[in-house]
């Protein structure tokens, strides 16, 4: 859903009016009465904030205990072996569980740097990208040229072993 809000530039309002219209059986008759809760303890008026809903929609769905595993894996989350891309699929998936660990787009964007494999993070690092989607293309663009370099070198290396005829 949030892909598609940043797609559309939804505001908070519609962030909610969305969300809420594609709920189905348990969690359409939750927020039946959810909705009216929530508007009793921000008062009458109060919009309910895209962050406030989600919020609700993890304590209502996803255990304390669940959310809190979230949020550890999240914080010990590196690339490891995976690829650029995966490693930020999985920090986006991760990330709704601990959002107060990277409360703003420049903390977020060092957060997953700090986390890339240290070849590329060398090569980042410099560069002193802030914005999370600009550093992940970059990370992309770094890892695939290591890739495409190691490739041409064990094709140089199988060809020095070649005696020419």
């Amino acid at each position: 859903m949030e892909k598609i809000f940043t797609a559309l530039f939804c505001t908070d309002d519609q962030k909610v009016e969305y969300a809420t219209y594609m709920l189905v059986d348990a969690a359409d008759d939750w927020w039946y009465y959810a909705r009216e809760l929530l508007h009793q303890e921000l008062g009458e008026g109060v919009p309910i904030t895209w962050g406030r809903f989600k919020q609700a929609f993890l304590d209502r769905f996803f255990s304390q205990e669940f959310q809190e595993a979230r949020a550890r894996q999240f914080d010990e989350l590196v690339q490891g072996t995976m690829t650029v891309k995966r490693y930020a699929a999985i920090f986006v998936e991760l990330s709704h569980f601990a959002s107060y660990l990277i409360p703003n787009e420049v903390k977020k964007a060092a957060k997953f740097e700090r986390g890339l494999h240290p070849r590329i993070q060398s090569c980042l690092i410099p560069l002193r990208i802030r914005n999370f989607t600009d550093l992940v293309t970059r990370a992309t663009l770094v890892e695939e040229d290591m890739r495409a370099n190691a490739e041409l070198s064990n094709k140089k290396k199988l060809n020095d072993g070649v005696p020419i005829t």
